[in-house]
């Protein structure tokens, strides 16, 4: 039988009287700066023990592993996520601050993409930004599975696009559009002969700054989401308002009741 799954938010607090002089906050800041230095895969409970100047014991007094660790940073840096007030601002507007507030933490901290939909988000920091998305999306008309569509697919559209924006500027950092044009034109002018159509979107886009391309690309693509979360929010609300005629005139029926 397979164990059950386990959570640093789960798991009992340990006596204070035994606690070390090192404390959880102290360990959660020190990985922070690893990961946001030298990204997800150089992060080892050796090398945060070397950072600390402390023995493995403390460490591993306040997470059992690596994998609660990475729950703490992930739940630590979710803090900087914010909504908008959805009753105040409206729904999109509301839906549209989360998803820049989250894009932003993302470029920020480029580990944590490969962190989202690998365990559930329960610390307080996650569980205040989902419920702030469930509450634009629920002013939006969506409930209950449809509510829980319409909150995956906004985080999942700025998740996506995020953690490519944060890849391709970690991979190319000093190189600008022009610099590709140039390295890339031979290139181009081969491609031509079999994709003229593809050579001459890259020419179009690399004239560009890459900045500005990606900007203009996120809010194209949220503006398309948040368009299409809208029609649907009107259908929804549209057959719900059959539903209800429907069943006034079953109550009007002869005989009903």
């Amino acid at each position: 039988m397979a164990e059950r799954p386990t959570s640093v938010w789960t798991r009992p607090q340990k006596a204070r009287r035994e606690q070390p002089t090192l404390t959880r906050d102290q360990i959660v800041a020190a990985a922070l700066e690893l990961l946001d230095a030298e990204g997800l895969d150089r992060l080892s409970m050796r090398r945060l023990g070397t950072k600390l100047n402390a023995g493995a014991t403390t460490v591993y007094w306040h997470v059992t592993n690596k994998d609660e660790l990475l729950e703490l940073a992930l739940d630590h840096v979710m803090a900087e996520v914010r909504t908008p007030d959805a009753a105040e601002h409206g729904w999109r507007m509301a839906v549209t601050g989360y998803a820049a507030s989250l894009r932003t933490m993302i470029h920020r901290h480029p580990w944590t993409v490969p962190l989202f939909g690998s365990r559930p988000m329960l610390g307080p920091n996650a569980a205040r930004a989902m419920d702030e998305l469930l509450g634009a999306c629920g002013q939006a008309g969506f409930t209950a599975y449809d509510l829980e569509y319409a909150q995956s697919v906004v985080n999942d559209y700025v998740i996506g696009a995020a953690g490519s924006e944060a890849s391709w500027r970690a991979a190319q950092p000093e190189f600008s559009t022009g610099d590709w044009m140039a390295a890339m034109g031979p290139y181009l002018e081969t491609t031509a002969e079999r994709h003229p159509r593809l050579a001459t979107h890259l020419r179009e886009v690399w004239a560009k700054e890459s900045r500005d391309v990606m900007e203009g690309r996120f809010t194209f693509g949220l503006g398309c989401l948040l368009d299409g979360l809208e029609a649907r929010s009107k259908g929804l609300a549209g057959d719900r308002a059959e539903g209800l005629a429907g069943d006034g005139a079953k109550d009007r029926a002869p005989g009903a009741g």
